[in-house]
């Protein structure tokens, strides 16, 4: 495990990542059952902007940093951006944890896994004041079999592996089939790069052999998709996608698109609602 996110915290992939994700717990909560939150790839917590790691690539300044700057919120962006501007004022980005954990009620419930034991030991800090929050440290895909279904019945999963292993995309096909059998009805999040040998299409038709209805996609691109050696992109796929997350995000990416100096955005159904 190289893998170290303070290189790339707060650029671009985490801003439509976290853009995803908030808007999926608000419309979750809408609801007054409890929910439980699985964030299986945790990372750090938080992230210090000013570090010499995150200074070295500077990807933040390009990402959040560009987005903070660009004026008044547009539309469903003010939830993401309005709870992450204190940390920004102070020269810091909340992972997807502090997200969650900042989004809680008092009847929901968060699991933060992270299986780095340096990373681990800076998430259990920073959830540490949020009671319904814990942190567990195991294998993602182990973590998420020993959670799911969970007793709330209702709630959202977040995948969102470094993807160091050369089979990382079969790995998550077979997973997929092994979360649709022991939690139909969980919200699921899946993050994914974009780079031009990467097999996405595969991993899209895996989606699409699932059978899950409203399992939709989303995709940014900072570079033409077949650019080789790099990160040209990332993704989520969202299965059993929340009934108005396709049309908010797809009102927010053209302004994201202008934001971000994006290459290109793109969205769409997989399986679309019956």
């Amino acid at each position: 495990m190289n893998y170290r996110h303070i290189y790339h915290a707060g650029n671009f992939a985490d801003v439509l990542k976290h853009i995803v994700l908030t808007l999926c717990l608000d419309y979750l909560k809408k609801k007054d059952g409890p929910l439980c939150i699985l964030d299986a790839h945790a990372g750090a917590g938080v992230y210090d902007l000013h570090s010499a790691e995150a200074a070295k690539t500077g990807e933040w300044e390009k990402g959040i940093g560009r987005l903070h700057s660009a004026g008044e919120a547009v539309g469903d962006l003010e939830i993401y951006l309005g709870l992450i501007r204190a940390w920004l004022e102070n020269g810091r980005y909340p992972g997807s944890p502090l997200l969650m954990a900042n989004s809680l009620r008092p009847q929901d419930r968060l699991i933060a896994n992270e299986l780095h034991p340096l990373a681990f030991e800076a998430l259990t800090a920073a959830i540490e004041p949020f009671a319904s929050a814990g942190a567990t440290n195991t294998d993602a895909y182990e973590c998420i079999r020993a959670h799911i279904p969970p007793r709330e019945r209702r709630g959202l999963v977040l995948i969102d592996p470094p993807f160091e292993k050369k089979d990382e995309f079969e790995t998550l096909s077979r997973q997929m089939t092994q979360w649709k059998k022991r939690w139909p009805g969980g919200v699921y999040l899946l993050w994914y790069p974009i780079k031009a040998h990467l097999p996405i299409e595969a991993l899209k038709s895996a989606a699409r052999a699932l059978g899950l209805p409203r399992t939709w996609f989303v995709e940014a691109l900072i570079l033409p998709r077949n650019q080789p050696d790099t990160l040209n992109g990332c993704g989520l796929l969202v299965f059993n996608a929340p009934f108005t997350i396709p049309e908010k995000v797809a009102g927010v990416l053209p302004y994201l698109r202008q934001a971000l100096d994006l290459h290109a955005t793109a969205s769409g159904w997989i399986t679309p609602p019956e």
